[in-house]
């Protein structure tokens, strides 16, 4: 059991296993025909931020972009399967269902992804304002912060 703890301590084990999972599903509900392409697209979306997460290792807005299409897919699912129910086939209901099942646990997968980054949920870590921004504006000239200490020798009077 402990090793299985130590797996999913792995920050990059459990962003592969999130994105694995719910592939097979996913892949396995598109079986059927949808009909109007919503699931798909917003599926669709999920993946590439699951691969965008895999490839940028350290970067938050990567994670934060697929836990927000994670997390928003629940209610798109919900609402998918409400409508298209009757009109699907089992195989394709019975993955989307199973994939539903599992899109909260991934959330939390994907949030402690989140957190290990550097993440947090604080007003504005979504829309920073310009106070919050982690570059340097280099077309505003920035001036020298005055010290109390005194000042070097001067090099030109020592030669």
């Amino acid at each position: 059991m402990t090793d299985l703890n130590e797996l999913m301590g792995s920050p990059f084990v459990r962003v592969k296993l999130v994105a694995f999972v719910h592939f097979f599903f996913i892949s396995n509900a598109m079986l059927g025909s949808w009909g109007h392409g919503a699931y798909e697209f917003y599926n669709f979306l999920f993946l590439i931020a699951m691969f965008w997460t895999m490839h940028s290792k350290d970067s938050i807005e990567a994670v934060q972009s697929a836990l927000v299409i994670n997390a928003s897919s629940i209610f798109f699912d919900i609402v998918s399967i409400a409508l298209h129910y009757g009109i699907m086939n089992g195989w394709a209901v019975a993955f989307s269902i199973i994939n539903l099942i599992l899109r909260p646990v991934s959330v939390a997968l994907l949030y402690r992804e989140f957190n290990t980054r550097g993440g947090t949920l604080q007003t504005g870590s979504v829309f920073p304002t310009s106070q919050q921004r982690s570059y340097q504006d280099i077309d505003r000239p920035t001036q020298p912060t005055p010290t109390n200490s005194q000042p070097g020798p001067n090099v030109a009077s020592i030669f």
